[in-house]
């Protein structure tokens, strides 16, 4: 497939496409910053410190992880239309997870939870290690992944969950299965069509549940939620022809997420302009030169809970405030994080793209 950039105006303006094609923008740092936020969000939970701030009437993690899916969308959109074919693609995102995942799920299985257990005195089995890794291997489906390892964690403030957000990430390989097939069978003017056509019947779903004409309120953490986000990111990615990057731009978008917020639609209505604000923000925020080349943030994003599991074993919380609590588990799970990328997440997107021929440095996509 050709490579997409989008055009300029007559007069000259520049357009999304056009200005991200050229490779300098914030996104990493911007994920960092999501990870942290979401790392932030738990310490409440995780720490006991009772109910989180939730701005705007969502919790500061459903905020980070909405960022998450609206930027996933575009990039894996872009990466979808760049790909000579449909194997290419999906052995890139299945490299972009799986290794990562796998080995994070065994860490937890077979090194933290059994520590944290003679630690504190619990109980381990081996055999309830081996059911959460193998089970986990499914990407976080439901009904399949167990959410903990029995006897672990007895005694913190959740005792039955050794990692909380996987849960998004069977969400996320839908989304990337999504658009694989889509934009793999359908020309772009169609592809716009398959995507905004569930994206808007979605998003009048959930209205209706903010406005309180459904049966029951609208759930935080409701899988619909991150996936319209998804497909408002690879809706942008699809219309950035038309998107224009000036900040006047910005400040439209930066208005309509306060709007969403403020009304208490923030769940139906927030997803295309906080993408666009954080998509083509990243063309303006200086952030660019703070983040390093090394992409954490998914291995910030799956080490976090698991860290902030063992600080709550070993009572860290109880001596802290939750602001402190969530410095102290981002300090010790950023090793970890760069561990995950250098040795396991990198070599094997290297791999992936020599495989597909494009011998380049991983990036964020």
């Amino acid at each position: 497939m050709r490579r997409y950039c989008g055009p300029t105006t007559s007069w000259g303006e520049t357009r999304l496409g056009t200005s991200f094609a050229e490779g300098k923008n914030s996104l990493n740092a911007i994920r960092l910053t999501l990870a942290a936020t979401v790392i932030l969000s738990h310490s409440w939970w995780l720490g006991g410190y009772g109910p989180e701030p939730q701005p705007g009437g969502l919790k500061l993690g459903s905020w980070a992880v909405l960022g998450f899916f609206g930027i996933s969308g575009y990039l894996i959109t872009r990466s979808r239309v760049r790909a000579a074919s449909s194997m290419d693609y999906a052995r890139g995102r299945f490299c972009r997870i799986f290794p990562g995942l796998a080995v994070c799920v065994a860490v937890v299985a077979f090194v933290l939870a059994p520590l944290t257990a003679a630690a504190r005195g619990n109980n381990y089995s081996l055999r309830d290690g081996l059911l959460y890794f193998v089970t986990n291997l499914s990407v976080g489906t439901p009904g399949i992944a167990l959410p903990g390892i029995p006897g672990s964690l007895d005694g913190v403030h959740d005792p039955g969950s050794w990692n909380g957000p996987l849960w998004t990430l069977f969400w996320e390989v839908a989304c990337y299965a999504l658009v694989g097939i889509v934009l793999g069978v359908l020309k772009t003017n169609l592809a716009r069509i398959a995507l905004l056509v569930p994206f808007v019947a979605g998003s009048g779903f959930v209205f209706t549940l903010d406005a309180g004409w459904g049966a029951v309120p609208t759930p935080q953490d409701w899988p619909l939620i991150p996936v319209l986000t998804f497909l408002a990111g690879s809706l942008v990615y699809l219309f950035q022809d038309k998107i224009p990057v000036h900040r006047t731009m910005l400040v439209g978008a930066a208005a309509g997420v306060l709007v969403a917020a403020s009304s208490g639609f923030a769940a139906s209505l927030v997803h295309i302009p906080l993408s666009v604000l954080l998509i083509a923000g990243s063309l303006h925020f200086p952030l660019n030169r703070l983040a390093p080349r090394s992409d954490l943030s998914f291995g910030i994003y799956i080490y976090g809970w698991p860290v902030q599991q063992m600080l709550a074993a070993a009572e860290f919380e109880t001596h802290v405030s939750p602001v402190v609590f969530a410095m102290a588990s981002l300090a010790a799970v950023t090793p970890m994080a760069w561990l995950s990328w250098r040795w396991v997440e990198a070599p094997v997107l290297m791999w992936s793209r020599a495989r597909n021929s494009r011998r380049q440095v991983p990036q964020l996509a």
